[in-house]
């Protein structure tokens, strides 16, 4: 069988690029700054992407483009008769397990957008406060979000339509699927955040915003700050998921992996600073907080786009944008365990969707209903959907990470990787040396600490 490629470099890091900004950007990203001190905070996460990031996407992609192979293969073959291709499975488990919260927050923005277009937020509180008039919008928003994210049926399908339209798209395949609709939906969510960014620039209080984001108070900083900045680093550049290893799989041999890893950070890292500057001045023009936690995009933004002039269309770009955010980062996860059964079970594009696509939304209706009816069923004092979240984000990603970085900093023949970043020779590759160096010693320690830290 032969194996698809992206049919050109601006595919690759357009797919590459729509796989790393999602909710994690948008959603996860304000809040965690909000909460940790504002500009300090974004100073340590840009060092955490420089550090780690960018080296663990550089040894993904070496280990994926090396092998021209699925997840677990790829170790099979860069280190045959060892039990190195565990570390693939591993991201694979992680890729099936994120999705099956990551669809139910999906389906929470899809729900949103739809209401954004059809001015819902609106009606709904306009007939809260017709019923009781003391009540102010934003504990109407509150209490219609938890009415709505606990209930059985509404979250489920709306989860099931997220799932449904990545299907559709993986069907395609990956020039017809993945990459075409990268190409267009990545265009359409810069527009969208830059629009937003004007628009930000018009309120009043976007001076204020602009200077808790940016200036650093390092009073705030404390060990839990450095911690939480590395494992947003980690978390939002989508690695060790299996993700980043799967897409250097079909990297053509011409594409430069550094230049690539490169783009692919700094264009992340863009999208969510800009994401901040939509934020933070509408959070300050309007006396929210901007460290409210999850429910700053579902809860406080509603409330905020209702009091603004032009506040429809704003909410509509918005919900826009973290729908586009989202389905780019699902698309990706979708890829790693639909690529590894075609080829190590070799079944077809078509089957091996539509088995990623039930299991997911099997593991969707447990995390749904683990935030409403099944809330009392727990694991450790964790239902299904926080157990899914700490299980992959504390646990199997920073070790899968330490071991994708320890098997090309010390395992992987020097040869391959010199190879793989020369270009085969055709190019300097003056980067190499430090960056062995980096994910023997560095990259290791570093995500040992976010590991730890995260335990304690």
């Amino acid at each position: 069988m032969s194996r698809a490629t992206f049919a050109s470099r601006l595919g690759a890091v357009a797919a590459a690029v729509g796989s790393a900004v999602g909710l994690g950007n948008i959603w996860r990203f304000p809040y965690e700054t909000g909460q940790n001190g504002g500009g300090a905070f974004l100073l340590i996460y840009v060092l955490s992407v420089m550090f780690l990031g960018i080296p663990l996407l550089i040894a993904e992609f070496t280990i994926g483009r090396s092998a021209h192979a699925n997840v677990s293969r790829a170790f099979k073959m860069l280190a045959p008769g060892t039990k190195w291709y565990l570390t693939g499975v591993m991201g694979m488990l992680v890729a099936v397990i994120i999705l099956g919260f990551y669809t139910v927050i999906l389906g929470w923005t899809l729900c949103y957008t739809w209401r954004a277009l059809t001015n819902d937020f609106a009606m709904t509180v306009a007939t809260a406060q017709t019923v009781d008039p003391q009540l102010s919008s934003a504990d109407v928003m509150a209490a219609d979000f938890s009415a709505f994210s606990s209930s059985v049926w509404s979250p489920i399908l709306w989860m099931a339509g997220s799932i449904l339209i990545n299907a559709v798209i993986m069907l395609g395949g990956v020039q017809k699927g993945l990459e075409r609709a990268s190409r267009i939906m990545m265009p359409a969510l810069a527009v969208l955040l830059l629009i937003l960014v004007v628009n930000s620039c018009l309120l009043p209080g976007f001076a204020k915003g602009c200077e808790f984001f940016f200036y650093p108070d390092f009073s705030k900083v404390t060990g839990r700050t450095i911690i939480t900045a590395m494992g947003q680093a980690f978390f939002s550049l989508s690695v060790a998921m299996g993700i980043m290893l799967a897409y250097g799989s079909y990297l053509g041999d011409n594409t430069k992996i550094g230049k690539t890893a490169l783009s692919i950070a700094s264009l992340d890292t863009l999208i969510a600073v800009l994401a901040g500057v939509v934020i933070f001045p509408a959070c300050y023009s309007y006396g929210i907080d901007p460290g409210k936690g999850p429910g700053l995009v579902f809860i406080t933004l509603p409330n905020v786009f209702m009091q603004m002039p032009g506040g429809y269309a704003m909410c509509l770009a918005f919900f826009m944008l973290v729908l586009l955010a989202g389905l780019t980062s699902c698309m990706s996860l979708f890829e790693v365990p639909i690529s590894y059964l075609q080829e190590e079970h070799r079944m077809s594009r078509r089957v091996a969707t539509m088995t990623v696509a039930l299991v997911v939304c099997s593991l969707g209706v447990l995390s749904s209903l683990s935030l409403g009816i099944g809330s009392g069923v727990t694991v450790l004092g964790n239902n299904f959907f926080d157990l899914a979240d700490k299980l992959t984000s504390l646990y199997m990603m920073p070790i899968g990470g330490i071991l994708i970085s320890l098997f090309v900093g010390w395992r992987l023949d020097r040869s391959i990787t010199h190879d793989a970043l020369t270009n085969w020779r055709n190019d300097s590759g003056w980067y190499l040396r430090p960056l062995i160096i980096g994910l023997r010693y560095v990259v290791p320690v570093l995500i040992a600490i976010v590991f730890v830290g995260n335990l304690i």
